[in-house]
C-alpha cells in the first residue's frame, strides 16, 4: 500500500465516483487552462490598436498569467494540507470564471485584475491535476496524462481557432468573443463537481506525508526542462499571428494559423505520455521533439515570406512534444505518489517563473529592432536550452540521481 492509497480506501469505495465522471471532469477542468490565454493571440492587433498600448505593454496579458503560474504554484501543496485537492481544484475552476469575466472588462486595469485571478486558479489547478491523476489512476498513469495534455491543448486550439469566427460573428468586438470562455469555465466547474463527492473535504494525514523534493536530485533538470519549453511555447502562442501578420498574412489567416499549429499538437499530446510511461529512458523523445521546434523556427526565420503552413506545423508538433513531456515527467521523476504535488508546485512554480520572460522578451526586442528576426533567434537559443536541460531530465531516474 502506498502512503497515497488510504485516500481511496478511507474516502471509502462505497461512495466512489463513476469512471467516467471522473474522466469528464479531468476533461473540462484541462480544457479550460488555456482557452483565456490563447484566446488573446489573434486579437492581439486590434486589442493593442483600442488599449492603445505598445507591445511590450499588451504582452503584459500573457506574461501576468505565467508570473501567476510560478508565483501561485507553492501555495497548492499548501492548500491541500487543509483541503482536499478535490475541493481546492473545484475551488479555482470558479476562480477562473470569476477571472473571465473581468478579462473583457471596460478597461485595462480590469482586464489585468481578471488576467491575475484567470492566472491563479490555472496554477494551482496546474499542480495539482498530475498528482491527482497518479492518486486516482496509479496504473493508467500514461493514459490519464496523455488525455489531461490532449485537452490542456485542445482547449488552446478551440480558443485560438474560433477567436476571430466569434469575433466576426458577434458584431466585429473582441471582448464578446473573449467572454465566452468564461461560459466553458462554468461547464468546467460543474464537470468537476461528481469528484468532491463521496469525498472528504479535507485532506487526509497520511497523504501529507512525502519525502522532501529537495533530495530529488532530477527535479532540477525538470524544473528547467518545465521552464525553457514552457518560454518557448508561450512566446509563440504569444506573437505567431502578429509574427504571421507582418508578413502580410491576413487576419483571419493568422487566427487560423495558430489553431493549426495548436490542432497538430493533439495526437503528440496524447501519444508521447503513452511511450514516455513504457520506457525509463526519455532522452530520444527529448531530441526528437526539439529538432522539431528548432526546425519551424528556422524556417519562419529563413524563409519569412514563403508559405508559413510547414513552420507552423512543425513548431505545433515540436511544442505539443515538449510539453507532454515536461509534465509526464513530473509523474516519472517523483520517487512517490505524494511527492508529484511537491515536484509539480516546484517545477511549475520555477518553470513558469522562467517562462513568463518569454513573451516579454520577444515584445521587447520586437519594440526596439522594428523586425521579428532577432525575437525568433533568441527563441531559437532557448530552443537549445531545452534540448541540453532535456538530456538530463530525460535519464532514468537511476542515472538521473546518480
Amino acid at each position: 500500500m502506498t502512503p497515497d492509497e488510504p485516500l481511496l480506501t478511507r474516502a471509502g469505495r462505497r461512495n466512489a465516483t463513476p469512471t467516467a465522471l471522473l474522466i469528464l471532469g479531468l476533461i473540462l477542468a484541462a480544457l479550460n487552462l488555456r482557452p483565456t490565454l490563447a484566446g488573446f493571440g489573434p486579437l492581439l492587433s486590434q486589442i493593442q490598436q483600442e488599449l492603445k498600448v505598445n507591445a511590450t505593454t499588451v504582452s503584459l496579458l500573457t506574461t501576468i498569467p505565467l508570473l501567476c503560474f510560478g508565483a501561485f504554484a507553492p501555495v497548492a501543496p499548501w492548500l491541500t494540507r487543509v483541503r482536499s485537492s478535490e475541493t481546492v481544484i473545484l475551488g479555482c475552476l470558479g476562480l477562473i470564471v470569476v477571472g473571465a469575466l473581468f478579462r473583457v472588462g471596460p478597461a485595462l486595469p480590469w482586464i489585468l485584475l481578471g488576467t491575475l485571478l484567470v492566472g491563479a486558479g490555472i496554477a494551482v489547478v496546474n499542480v495539482l491535476l498530475p498528482g491527482w491523476i497518479r492518486v486516482r489512476f496509479p496504473a493508467q498513469a500514461g493514459v490519464m496524462m496523455g488525455i489531461y495534455t490532449f485537452s490542456v491543448v485542445g482547449g488552446a486550439a478551440l480558443a485560438s481557432g474560433l477567436s476571430v469566427p466569434l469575433r466576426n460573428a458577434l458584431g466585429g468586438a473582441w471582448r464578446p468573443s473573449l467572454g465566452v470562455w468564461a461560459g466553458l469555465a462554468l461547464l468546467g466547474v460543474m464537470a468537476w463537481v461528481p469528484t468532491v463527492l463521496g469525498r472528504p473535504p479535507r485532506a487526509t494525514g497520511s497523504s501529507l506525508a512525502a519525502p522532501s523534493v529537495w533530495k530529488n536530485q532530477a527535479a532540477l533538470w525538470v524544473t528547467l526542462y518545465m521552464g525553457f519549453q514552457s518560454l518557448v511555447f508561450y512566446a509563440w502562442l504569444t506573437w505567431l499571428p502578429k509574427v504571421l501578420q507582418d508578413h502580410g498574412v491576413p487576419l483571419a489567416a493568422s487566427g487560423t494559423l495558430l489553431a493549426v499549429g495548436n490542432l497538430v499538437q493533439l495526437p503528440f499530446t496524447l501519444a508521447i505520455p503513452i511511450w514516455a510511461s513504457r520506457r525509463a529512458d526519455q532522452r530520444g523523445l527529448v531530441l526528437g521533439t526539439s529538432l522539431l521546434v528548432a526546425a519551424g523556427l528556422l524556417g519562419l526565420l529563413l524563409f519569412p515570406t514563403s508559405p508559413p503552413l510547414p513552420w507552423v506545423l512543425l513548431l505545433g508538433a515540436g511544442c505539443g512534444g515538449t510539453f507532454s513531456l515536461a509534465l509526464i515527467l513530473i509523474v516519472q521523476r517523483a520517487q512517490t505518489p505524494s511527492q508529484v504535488p511537491q515536484l509539480s508546485a516546484l517545477s511549475q512554480g520555477v518553470g513558469y517563473l522562467l517562462a513568463a520572460s518569454g513573451p516579454f522578451v520577444f515584445g521587447s526586442v520586437h519594440d526596439r529592432t522594428g523586425q521579428w528576426t532577432a525575437p525568433l533567434w533568441f527563441l531559437l537559443v532557448c530552443t537549445l536550452l531545452v534540448f541540453l536541460v532535456g538530456l538530463k531530465a530525460g535519464k532514468p531516474l537511476a542515472a538521473s540521481s546518480a
